[in-house]
């Protein structure tokens, strides 16, 4: 009778190198904070506040054609 595999029994699903995958992906989120950190999101915000405005006020709008019926 053939050994039945499980998920720890199966290298290929960490991969070959699991530690440096962690590695990489904890290094990777620690540059984004500090590169999204560094963006001025409030001037970003203010620049796009009047196109929020217009999307907000065009879901609210009722229909031009009136109600059918």
């Amino acid at each position: 009778m053939a050994k039945r595999t499980t998920k720890s029994d199966n290298v290929e699903t960490s991969g070959a190198f699991p530690w440096g995958k962690l590695i990489a992906g904890i290094a990777g989120s620690a540059v984004a904070t500090r590169v999204i950190r560094k963006v001025p999101l409030g001037r970003i915000v203010i620049a796009a506040m009047p196109l929020i405005v217009a999307a907000l006020q065009r879901g609210r709008e009722p229909p031009k054609d009136g109600p059918k019926g």
